[in-house]
């Protein structure tokens, strides 16, 4: 089982408020008191597409480059955004 991040909080919160028979007491007993972090996209859904097209076309020469034009993003900011897939487990 993955660890729950913020953005699957949101996405539980908002789907739970976009239910038609849901109402503010409902909403108010379920999650009053919480502090929501509503994602950005650039940092949820953008990085996601970006690291899942690397992983499909790793090692394909100028993927870096061409990251960086389809999503409007230098070659260095594809590479901070992928380092993980790049980076090899460490054994300690």
């Amino acid at each position: 089982m993955s660890a729950v991040n913020n953005y699957d909080l949101f996405v539980k919160f908002f789907k739970f408020i976009k239910k038609d028979d849901t109402d503010l007491e409902a909403a108010i007993k379920e999650f009053g008191g919480t502090t929501y972090y509503i994602p950005s996209y650039k940092t949820t859904l953008r990085n996601e597409k970006i690291i899942e097209e690397y992983k499909k076309h790793y090692g394909e020469v100028g993927l870096a480059k061409r990251l960086a034009k389809e999503y409007n993003l230098t070659e260095r900011q594809i590479q901070e955004i992928t380092k993980e897939c790049r980076t090899p487990p460490s054994l300690f």
